[in-house]
């Protein structure tokens, strides 16, 4: 069920005017220091989506994080920003706090491209731990395989001719463009 387009306006809140989803399904106490330093680096860029009477749509990680934090350049607690989410229906919203959880593991990585970006941050000496990936992840996209290059070399022909049956040994060696150790090979059934 859809509703009319609603006018986004981004509001700022004090932290404790928002009423945290009790049943909230998703736990990320564990992710909520790696959510500060997202925090300190960029800012809190994200509005949180409330309902006007507080309740958390989406953004329970960032207000933890937020709320450990205090302050951060550019902002503090006092100065959240948010777009309500009061057009939706309680259905609606209790599906979209599982949706935008979920949307998360919809997509692959491609890991060429993504180890480029890895790369070129690496080389001004940007944080990598800012990125979100854990030190073991970016290794193993940071080791690029080593190219093997006898899969693409052409092998060495044999020392002695190949005896070619159906050959006249009355044949003269035509001129060729290779090393004259290949022209005996080659010199019939061309």
């Amino acid at each position: 069920m859809t509703t009319a387009p609603h006018l986004l306006e981004i509001q700022t809140w004090p932290i404790d005017r928002f009423v945290p989803y009790a049943r909230n399904p998703r736990r990320n106490d564990s992710a909520v220091d790696r959510m500060c330093s997202s925090i300190r680096e960029f800012g809190f860029k994200i509005p949180v989506l409330p309902r006007s009477g507080g309740a958390v749509v989406d953004g329970h990680l960032r207000l933890n994080a937020a709320r450990k934090l205090g302050s951060w350049p550019g902002g503090d607690t006092s100065g959240i920003p948010v777009i309500l989410c009061d057009e939706w229906t309680e259905a609606q919203v209790k599906a979209f706090r599982l949706m935008v959880n979920r949307s998360v593991t919809w997509a692959a990585w491609d890991e060429d491209l993504l180890a480029l970006e890895l790369q070129e941050l690496s080389e001004v000496e940007f944080d990598l731990s800012l990125t979100g990936f854990d030190p073991k992840e970016i290794d193993d996209l940071s080791i690029a395989p080593e190219k093997d290059e006898r899969a693409n070399a052409v092998p060495p022909l044999p020392e002695t001719p190949v005896a070619r049956t159906g050959c006249s040994a009355a044949t003269p060696p035509a001129p060729t463009p290779w090393p004259s150790s290949w022209a005996s090979a080659s010199r019939c059934c061309s």
